[in-house]
């Protein structure tokens, strides 16, 4: 029988319980030990945009960053989930200039971009989002500059059976020490291939990732802890996290109420996924369980705290009521 799910984020309006989000916590060593465990570690998972890190690293492995001159901030917006702002979408834009690819080639889907500032400006200039404002547009970008480089389609780079999206399979299965038949295949919201491994799995692959001595894990660690703010953008909880303990946490969430933390200090990391799939508050759970496991110190919680238990509000901007972790205690001894 499996765990079952434990509260971790407790939704509060008018004095009056509203919500309470279970979920599951696993902190895993890169050898896969579990350190230390809330609900089901074992609970199987879709790693969402998690899963980004090592899309970009079967991406590099086609020798990209190399033929196309790529510098880290264009690594860094491979493993992006991006608010689209005008930074962000320069980027893209410049990593398929140097690949040779139009944006039209881009299969991610379209929406405006996720920072309301920059969505409002571009609502004023064009009728319909383009494809680059796409969270996932960097992600993408990397994928078609690994088609071209392999001189494979460009059009099907998306199949599970393309030699890009082969080589990210090997990256997933390497990370998280699963055998193939037991990683679960699903369709992304950008519509790229997407693992779904137990979440133990899913931690052990972020503490392989930031103990990886081979030369392009390191990169991508290095892109995305010196470039926070091309990971998400601003006000984004990856991006905060990151800034705050200057890179020593690497942080990459993803849709669904899941997140990964991995600690470069201790060479653990932390993955956490909400059961009801509402990431609304998956933050609130993450920082809950960063502080329990000492991987903040004191400035960087008060940096911090408004991630850690911010205030609910309505559309006026009213405060309506409270959000608060309520994670029971899991650390005994990591």
């Amino acid at each position: 029988m499996p765990t079952p799910a434990a509260p971790l984020v407790r939704v509060e309006r008018g004095g009056v319980e509203e919500a309470i989000h279970l979920g599951h916590v696993a902190v895993v060593d890169a050898d896969g030990q579990v350190r230390a465990s809330l609900g089901d570690p074992r609970h199987v998972t879709y790693f969402r945009s998690c899963a980004k890190p090592f899309q970009a690293i079967g991406s590099l492995s086609a020798g990209i960053a190399a033929r196309y001159e790529l510098g880290a901030e264009h690594i860094a917006i491979m493993a992006a989930s991006h608010n689209g702002e005008p930074r962000h979408v320069e980027i893209v834009r410049d990593l398929l200039r140097r690949a040779g690819i139009t944006e039209s080639d881009l299969q991610c889907g379209a929406h405006w971009p996720y920072y309301e500032p920059a969505a409002t400006v571009a609502r004023h200039q064009m009728n319909e989002p383009l494809a680059v404002f796409n969270n996932c547009s960097g992600k993408h970008a990397g994928m078609l500059a690994a088609a071209r480089a392999l001189d494979t389609p460009l059009d099907s780079y998306l199949e599970s059976a393309h030699p890009v999206q082969q080589r990210i399979r090997s990256v997933i299965e390497a990370s998280t020490g699963c055998p193939p038949a037991e990683i679960h295949y699903g369709i992304d919201g950008c519509s790229a291939p997407n693992a779904a491994v137990p979440l133990a799995d899913m931690a052990r692959s972020f503490a392989a990732l930031i103990t990886s001595t081979d030369e392009t894990p390191r990169t991508v660690v290095a892109a995305m802890t010196q470039q926070p703010y091309l990971i998400g953008g601003t006000d984004r909880f990856d991006t905060r996290l990151m800034e705050v303990t200057t890179g020593r946490l690497l942080a990459k969430g993803g849709a669904a109420g899941a997140h990964c933390t991995g600690d470069r200090r201790s060479g653990r990391a932390l993955a956490v996924k909400l059961d009801s799939g509402d990431g609304t508050w998956t933050a609130v759970a993450v920082m809950a369980a960063l502080e329990q496991l000492g991987w903040l110190d004191q400035g960087e919680r008060e940096a911090l705290s408004g991630f850690a238990r911010p205030t609910l509000r309505n559309h006026k901007r009213v405060a309506v009521g409270t959000v608060r972790p309520v994670l029971q205690d899991f650390v005994t001894a990591v």
